[in-house]
């Protein structure tokens, strides 16, 4: 079963690989010059994140966190990802566990991961959307 957003058909029945998924964002992110790494938790109907580097030619970092990670941060040494500067990525969360059957949202019933972090590197701006 896949659980990302699906991407956009035009009117002939074309699937449009370079667009976004067509669906509002769940919550919005912006972390702006920090010298930390910022851990957001993800809601319960997120399946995919954009995470766009904005800013001074500095890139993003980014790191799935598990559920029982006590050190939940980002650093030049354990990232899973790299956001080039003034570019966005979009990513389907991962699968982190078996998930649950009862009634919830699509990111707990098929058990993704709950929470990134996401950092700078450097004076830049990070912003991270769900969907």
């Amino acid at each position: 079963m896949s659980y990302a957003k699906g991407i956009p058909i035009d009117k002939n029945r074309t699937p449009m690989q370079a667009a976004p998924a067509p669906a509002l964002s769940n919550a919005r992110y912006a972390s702006e010059n920090a010298s930390a790494s910022s851990v957001i938790t993800l809601n319960d109907n997120t399946s995919q994140i954009e995470i766009a580097a904005i800013g001074a030619n500095r890139a993003g970092i980014m790191r799935w966190v598990t559920t029982s990670d006590t050190q939940a941060s980002v650093t030049a040494t354990n990232f899973d990802h790299a956001i080039p500067t003034e570019n966005v990525r979009t990513f389907v969360v991962p699968k982190e566990s078996a998930g649950t059957h009862s009634v919830v949202g699509v990111n707990i019933k098929e058990g993704l991961y709950r929470r990134v972090a996401i950092m700078s590197m450097g004076p830049a701006s990070i912003l991270l959307s769900e969907f």
